[in-house]
């Protein structure tokens, strides 16, 4: 199958159906996108190599058109000149240059036409092209969004699986509640009780006190 016609069928074929479905299959989408890239590059490559030689067909048609039409202008004069010969010899030429120019222009023309198709039908696999890969943007992107969602799905179901109403914090609080409770205590303890040191200096405030009491009664005796 020559290019021309794999890009006219695979722009024919059309893959609206497949970008129309909400979630066509990944590799199938992928496919058709590599498809489409190989076409389209094989199919610039066979325009740009077939439109060069159309182009040069179709300028020297255009050069054998300019030929004529000076051949003609040459008759002419020479047969105003009264050189009767000089004009046959320039119609002759003329006629065999027409003749050639019919057998060209058809092919010249089949060509232009193949040329156009071929570049239209390259435009329209473009254009699919975008759009399937488009669509595989967004099958990514909404791919991504729900793994993301399911796995916050599971992490959240795991959480609040300790309690119908959310994550449980009775044990956790239990636990602060007592350990304020006995920090509380213990603040208490260390204010009503008194320190080493000050014990000893009570207890040396005692004894001087009877020491002092001693030596007044002594003093008063």
């Amino acid at each position: 199958m020559s290019i021309f016609d794999r890009v006219r069928r695979i722009a024919k074929a059309n893959i609206n159906w497949l970008l129309d479905m909400a979630e066509p299959a990944e590799n199938e989408l992928d496919n058709k996108i590599k498809e489409l890239e190989e076409t389209i590059h094989e199919g610039r490559e066979s325009a740009a190599s077939y439109g060069a030689t159309f182009r040069r067909l179709e300028n020297e048609l255009e050069a054998l058109e300019n030929q004529l039409a000076g051949l003609l202008v040459k008759a002419q004069t020479a047969l105003k000149a009264g050189d009767e010969a000089a004009a046959r010899a320039a119609l002759t030429e003329k006629v065999k240059l027409a003749e050639r120019i019919a057998q060209m222009q058809p092919g010249v023309e089949k060509g232009r036409k193949s040329y156009e198709m071929l570049r239209a039908n390259i435009i329209k696999l473009q254009d699919q092209l975008k759009a399937a890969k488009l669509k595989h943007h967004d099958l990514v992107a909404r791919k991504r969004a729900a793994d993301a969602q399911k796995a916050f799905d599971e992490k959240f179901d795991k959480a609040t699986s300790l309690s119908p109403e959310g994550v449980s914090f009775d044990r956790l609080e239990e636990d602060v509640l007592q350990s304020e409770a006995q920090v509380e205590i213990n603040q208490e303890i260390r204010g009503d009780s008194l320190s080493d040191l000050e014990l000893a200096e009570h207890s040396r405030q005692m004894q001087v006190d009877a020491e002092l009491e001693a030596l007044r009664a002594e003093l008063d005796g």
